[in-house]
């Protein structure tokens, strides 16, 4: 299954994975774009089941894995506040 996004961390070979995502991309098939300068984001938008297995097994072949990745994950939210009770909602 084609996951919505990939970490390129450990990938050597980036100029590889460009050219074929963006021959996949020129055919219509997907839509990627860079997030991040080390995380893809792909929407499948007219591939086979077969095409997604090939480009599951080439993104992991070149080593880039799935990655768990939230948009609006935002690390600077300190407002931890609505995570403990208010003293006065004891009473």
């Amino acid at each position: 299954m084609l996951s919505k996004y990939y970490s390129l961390d450990e990938c050597y070979q980036k100029t590889k994975v460009f050219d074929y995502l963006e021959d996949l991309q020129n055919e219509e098939l997907i839509v990627f774009e860079i997030i991040d300068s080390e995380i893809i984001k792909i929407k499948d938008i007219g591939l086979s089941d077969k095409q997604i297995k090939d480009l599951v097994d080439f993104l992991h072949d070149n080593d880039i894995i799935d990655y768990d990745y939230d948009e609006f994950d935002d690390d600077d939210d300190f407002d931890d506040f609505d995570d403990y009770p208010r003293e006065d909602s004891y009473f």
